[in-house]
Protein backbone atom coordinates (compact mmCIF):
# COMPACT_ATOMS: atom_id res chain seq x y z
CA UNK A 1 0.00 0.00 0.00
CA UNK A 2 1.51 3.46 -0.77
CA UNK A 3 -0.44 7.06 0.97
CA UNK A 4 -1.25 9.52 -1.91
CA UNK A 5 0.20 12.94 -1.00
CA UNK A 6 -1.09 15.04 -3.94
CA UNK A 7 -4.39 14.50 -5.65
CA UNK A 8 -4.95 12.60 -8.52
CA UNK A 9 -7.49 10.86 -10.87
CA UNK A 10 -7.07 7.16 -11.62
CA UNK A 11 -5.74 6.50 -15.52
CA UNK A 12 -8.16 3.63 -15.87
CA UNK A 13 -11.33 6.06 -14.83
CA UNK A 14 -10.80 9.44 -14.73
CA UNK A 15 -13.88 9.32 -12.44
CA UNK A 16 -11.97 8.07 -9.89
CA UNK A 17 -10.17 10.56 -7.49
CA UNK A 18 -7.30 9.38 -5.43
CA UNK A 19 -7.49 11.87 -2.34
CA UNK A 20 -4.53 12.95 0.18
CA UNK A 21 -4.29 10.42 2.75
CA UNK A 22 -5.89 7.84 0.74
CA UNK A 23 -4.69 4.50 0.00
CA UNK A 24 -3.44 3.05 -3.09
CA UNK A 25 -2.25 -0.23 -4.85
CA UNK A 26 -1.30 -1.15 -8.09
CA UNK A 27 0.55 -4.36 -8.95
CA UNK A 28 2.03 -2.54 -11.79
CA UNK A 29 5.73 -1.81 -10.85
CA UNK A 30 5.88 1.14 -13.84
CA UNK A 31 2.97 2.43 -12.28
CA UNK A 32 4.09 2.68 -8.82
CA UNK A 33 7.50 3.98 -9.77
CA UNK A 34 5.48 6.99 -12.23
CA UNK A 35 3.36 7.70 -9.34
CA UNK A 36 6.15 8.37 -6.83
CA UNK A 37 8.24 10.00 -9.08
CA UNK A 38 5.94 12.35 -10.05
CA UNK A 39 5.39 13.39 -6.08
CA UNK A 40 1.45 11.98 -5.87
CA UNK A 41 2.29 9.00 -3.76
CA UNK A 42 4.82 8.26 -0.99
CA UNK A 43 7.03 5.17 -1.71
CA UNK A 44 8.20 2.85 0.82
CA UNK A 45 10.68 0.14 1.38
CA UNK A 46 8.73 -2.54 0.68
CA UNK A 47 8.09 -2.02 -3.37
CA UNK A 48 11.48 -1.30 -3.54
CA UNK A 49 12.23 -4.50 -1.50
CA UNK A 50 10.51 -6.46 -4.32
CA UNK A 51 12.91 -5.20 -7.15
CA UNK A 52 15.92 -6.72 -7.69
CA UNK A 53 19.26 -4.84 -7.26
CA UNK A 54 20.01 -4.64 -10.74
CA UNK A 55 16.73 -3.04 -11.58
CA UNK A 56 17.47 -0.63 -8.11
CA UNK A 57 20.85 0.38 -10.14
CA UNK A 58 18.77 1.31 -13.00
CA UNK A 59 16.31 3.16 -11.10
CA UNK A 60 19.37 5.26 -9.50
CA UNK A 61 21.20 5.36 -12.82
CA UNK A 62 17.36 7.02 -14.46
CA UNK A 63 17.33 9.67 -11.19
CA UNK A 64 21.26 10.24 -11.87
CA UNK A 65 22.01 9.57 -8.68
CA UNK A 66 25.54 7.89 -7.92
CA UNK A 67 26.20 4.71 -5.87
CA UNK A 68 28.98 1.71 -5.16
CA UNK A 69 28.50 -0.51 -7.38
CA UNK A 70 29.60 -3.41 -4.52
CA UNK A 71 27.33 -1.60 -2.49
CA UNK A 72 24.31 -3.84 -0.20
CA UNK A 73 20.43 -3.95 -1.65
CA UNK A 74 19.86 -2.26 1.20
CA UNK A 75 22.03 0.73 1.27
CA UNK A 76 20.72 1.19 -2.33
CA UNK A 77 17.38 1.24 -1.47
CA UNK A 78 17.97 3.92 0.84
CA UNK A 79 19.81 5.86 -1.62
CA UNK A 80 16.58 5.72 -3.63
CA UNK A 81 14.51 7.13 -0.98
CA UNK A 82 16.91 10.04 -0.20
CA UNK A 83 19.02 8.85 2.59
CA UNK A 84 22.96 9.53 2.64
Amino acid sequence: MYKVIREFHDKYNLKIVYKVGDEFSSNEPDRIKDLIDRGLIEGDKPFFNSMTKKEIMKVLEERSIEYDMKARKDDLIELLQGGD
